[in-house]
């Protein structure tokens, strides 16, 4: 009986582990494979799934690039017209631009033509607002003054003082330079550009020194002072025409440029004191590259081409 009991129990041990290996050399040789070979639970699965989770990227949310302002430009020796492409890579068409401005205006090298548009101007007395900056004197002025260029419209935006004059005619700088800036709504701009020249005293340009603001870089509003720069413009309106540029930074091209032929008289009192306030501010001549400017007269008296046609006019 007992050894009847002893070969049941030994069968029944023997059963239980039949499907194991009799002996473990994984587990020990490496305890780890053991634990592979564990089976698992549904505990244990979780716990390992927790574990092989790896976090959901970050998401990385970039701020919105700020443009930096222009750099600063002017007429002394470290911010220089030369220097003004290196200054600022916005700035590259003041080197690389092949329609730029100022340049030599000759008479003989112009081309007559009958197809000059007619020019309008209708400027309206405002009160004088001027600012003086590093750049020189400029002259605000509010909306509702234009000029009309063939059918074209462009507002009168401001004007700018420059001594001694950008364009030289005939090659010859004068001691200053009066340009009357406008644009139209699509962002087009014309200049028109009145030399100055050593005579009789100007009482429109007196009016301008006598209210010379007492604040740099300040817009001064005279209330009491009402002003119209059409004054300014010659009584011959012969004027030579060219596609250029701004003369200041960034040297944008496609400005159409008109200079008049007759400079308008400023005395010496009066140049010099522009001179001093505002030192030496015009960039150099730029080559021509081919350009060949227009002049609005036909003969050597200067007299304009009939009006039976697109041609010469002006009133204003």
């Amino acid at each position: 009986m007992k050894k009847w009991l002893f070969g049941f129990l030994w069968m029944l041990s023997m059963a239980a582990y039949a499907d194991g290996p009799l002996i473990d050399l994984a587990a020990e040789i490496n305890p780890e494979l053991a634990k592979e070979a564990e089976p698992s639970t549904p505990e244990a699965e979780k716990q390992d799934e927790a574990k092989d989770a790896k976090p959901p990227p970050t998401q990385e949310v970039s701020a919105p690039p700020v443009e930096t302002p222009p750099a600063k430009w002017g007429y002394l020796p470290e911010v220089a017209p030369h220097l003004w492409a290196k200054l600022d890579s916005r700035y590259s068409l003041c080197d690389e631009g092949k329609s730029q401005s100022p340049i030599d205006l000759r008479e003989n090298e112009a081309v007559l033509t009958r197809g000059m548009p007619g020019l309008d101007v209708a400027y309206r007395e405002v009160p004088l607002r001027l600012i003086l900056s590093d750049h020189g004197l400029r002259g605000e002025y509010p909306l509702g003054s234009y000029i009309r260029l063939g059918e074209q419209r462009y507002e009168f935006t401001h004007y700018t003082l420059h001594t001694p004059s950008e364009h030289h005619l005939d090659g010859f700088a004068y001691p200053m330079e009066i340009q009357l800036h406008h644009r139209d709504g699509d962002g087009h701009q014309v200049v028109l550009s009145v030399i100055v020249q050593e005579g009789k005293a100007n009482p429109h340009l007196t009016t301008l020194l006598q209210n010379i603001p007492q604040q740099r870089d300040k817009l001064q509003v005279f209330e009491q002072v009402n002003f119209n720069p059409v004054r300014f413009l010659p009584q011959n309106k012969r004027f030579y025409r060219y596609i250029g540029s701004m003369t200041t930074p960034p040297c944008r091209e496609g400005v159409i440029w008109l200079v008049f032929q007759q400079p308008i008289d400023a005395s010496v009192s009066q140049l010099v004191q522009f001179q001093q306030l505002m030192g030496e501010n015009v960039r150099p001549l730029q080559p021509l590259n081919g350009r060949l400017p227009l002049k609005s007269w036909l003969d050597a008296s200067g007299s304009a081409p009939p009006q039976n046609g697109v041609g010469y006019y002006f009133d204003y």
